[in-house]
């Protein structure tokens, strides 16, 4: 018996190992060099080319490989299977003629011998998102825009020069994909400091660096240990869970949020902040919630909203004055519920909204609700901030 089961367990691991090695061999063992592809046509595009072609009839053709140098001495190649009819070249930063050569690749990991065609890029979408960069100052920094029109993936820096040193810092870098983009760079000092800015690809060209002198605008932060509830007649300030998800959370700089009655109110509706003192302002921070999906850019989370300013807080509206109407937007502008890594980004630091320079000075404001992102009957959001002078 014992004599039996050896020689079965002896059978068995030689099919075992049998099977491994014949599985490290082609399963089609055909040693002839494939022909090469047919009737190649170029559709050049910005920053590579598409590159048509047709398999040869009755081939054991595996699939399609290109091999091209888009930078110095860096060989790349690109393959496509056989059930497709076309090339994808990408990558490439200079409008010029670049060589590529098309192999067919067997069943067995043969390679023909090669054709060489070549494509003319045109404009790389790198040098024109770097065309359409406009820089100018803002409060406590500067305000970037570009216009990403193939909503390619870039990282923006944002370099300073450092004084002493005379050498470059990087000070910021941003992740975008969106195809129209404002970036504030806060946090600055308000005197002259030299600045570069550029971007960078996923294949590491970078674009030319614009060089800009620009002197951020004075503001401070105002003091949120001063704020208070003013508790207007006819403000919806009342919390879902009183004593936990209350207004004066909007101001305490932590993870407690503001969270309205879902049958109490309706939209529009609007609460009161006492600031404790006047300002004139020059921008403001809206935190939504961040702990989960389903109030990220949804639910009820403020769309459109309003704030207006009094030094006489009256219910009647006649006495206040509009400072800003603004919309949340996600960047990348998917659905309610679809999220990019840009989208969580920004939903983490908060949207920022400069207003429009003002002369008077406002203790008290109003934040009044046009529109949710789920069109909901109240609102929830986590922080409110507010500078200014």
């Amino acid at each position: 018996m014992k004599i039996k089961l050896f020689i079965i367990n002896a059978i068995a691991l030689f099919i075992v190992y049998g099977c491994g090695e014949d599985m490290k061999e082609p399963l089609i063992k055909n040693q002839g060099i494939p022909p090469e592809v047919e009737h190649v046509r170029i559709e050049n595009i910005p920053g590579g080319a598409k590159i048509y072609y047709v398999l040869p009839e009755n081939s054991d053709i595996l699939y399609v490989v290109a091999e091209f140098y888009a930078q110095k001495e860096i060989k790349r190649e690109v393959k496509s299977s056989r059930y497709n009819n076309y090339l994808m070249l990408e990558g490439f930063s200079e409008e010029k003629e670049y060589p590529v050569t098309l192999y067919t690749v067997s069943r067995s990991e043969v390679r023909s011998n090669g054709i060489i065609t070549s494509i003319n890029p045109l404009k790389s979408p790198l040098n024109s998102i770097r065309e359409t960069l406009s820089v100018f100052e803002t409060f406590g920094g500067v305000m970037t825009n570009f216009t990403n029109e193939l909503e390619k993936e870039y990282i923006f820096y944002t370099l300073i020069k450092d004084e002493e040193s005379g050498e470059w810092i990087e000070y910021d870098r941003l992740y975008t994909q969106s195809k129209n983009r404002d970036y504030a760079i806060r946090g600055l000092e308000s005197k002259a400091l030299e600045f570069g800015f550029y971007f960078s690809d996923k294949w590491k060209y970078n674009s030319d660096t614009l060089i800009m002198t620009l002197t951020p605008l004075y503001e401070i932060e105002c003091d949120k240990s001063l704020w208070s509830d003013a508790n207007l007649s006819d403000d919806s300030n009342e919390a879902y869970f009183p004593g936990a998800w209350d207004l004066a959370n909007l101001w305490d700089n932590g993870d407690k949020f503001f969270y309205q009655p879902d049958s109490k109110y309706s939209i529009p509706n609007w609460f009161t902040i006492n600031l404790g003192k006047k300002y004139r302002f020059s921008r403001m921070r809206y935190n939504q919630l961040t702990h989960h999906d389903t109030w990220k850019f949804a639910d009820g989370a403020p769309q459109i909203f309003e704030i207006w300013g009094t030094n006489n807080p009256i219910t009647n509206w006649d006495a206040w004055t509009l400072l800003g109407k603004f919309e949340s937007v996600n960047p990348s502008g998917l659905p309610v519920g679809q999220f990019t890594e840009e989208d969580y980004a920004v939903n983490i630091s908060g949207e920022e909204y400069d207003f429009q320079p003002m002369q008077e000075e406002y203790q008290y404001i109003r934040f009044k609700t046009i529109k949710t992102w789920g069109n909901t009957r109240y609102i929830c959001f986590k922080e409110l901030t507010l500078w200014g002078q």
